[in-house]
């Protein structure tokens, strides 16, 4: 479940720039996308790391697939399926308009992020991606998080998302092949709860 929460709400803070263009960009040529990812999650002094693909089709239908820990996370634009296949458990959720406020709206929701976030560029660099700060607007508004940010690479390719949640948790994803404008099929954000499992809706 907090593989969900990163997702859905949920970023260290370095002294790095970007270009907004390289966001202007990627938000116009990024309605569909898959790539595999690497997630840190550091909770106090714990850290967890997993891997896994993901694909996007916008406007908000998404899959994450978590290959270790065999979790499913699909969206159809409407409702969230939640698949713990070691527990073999189902959870549903409603997609409501939250994701209009959440970290997820940045790779999957409309690109009216900016009607949404502040956006602002981030001076200095260490690691050569191009960093953007996005935050909430208003701070009784974050739906979970207090920032994201966005790192792009040389050739305004997204690289990194990293998260802090108003817990103080710390995310970070990488990206690895990320693909934009690709061909996805539309049965990827369909989802039918195998036989057996429990089902929960909330």
């Amino acid at each position: 479940m907090k593989k969900v929460l990163v997702i859905l709400s949920g970023i260290m803070v370095f002294n790095v720039y970007a270009d907004q263009s390289a966001l202007d960009n990627f938000l116009s040529n990024a309605n569909t996308m898959k790539a595999s990812f690497t997630q840190t999650i550091v909770t106090g002094k714990k850290t967890r790391v997993s891997h896994g693909t993901m694909e996007i089709m916008r406007p908000n239908k998404f899959r994450w697939e978590y290959t270790e820990d065999k979790q499913l996370i699909i969206s159809d634009a409407q409702k969230i399926y939640i698949y713990d296949q070691p527990l073999q458990q189902v959870t549903i959720k409603a997609l409501g308009s939250s994701i209009d406020k959440s970290p997820a709206a940045v790779l999957a929701g409309a690109n009216n992020i900016k009607s949404i976030y502040k956006i602002t560029n981030v001076a200095g660099t260490t690691d050569g991606l191009n960093w953007v700060k996005i935050e909430p607007k208003q701070a009784n508004d974050n739906n979970g998080f207090q920032v994201v940010m966005m790192g792009f690479d040389k050739s305004q390719k997204l690289a990194s998302m990293q998260f802090i949640d108003s817990f103080g948790n710390k995310s970070t994803l990488t990206f690895n092949n990320l693909q934009t404008g690709v061909s996805l099929s539309p049965n990827d954000f369909k989802f039918k709860a195998p036989a057996g499992v429990d089902v929960v809706e909330q």
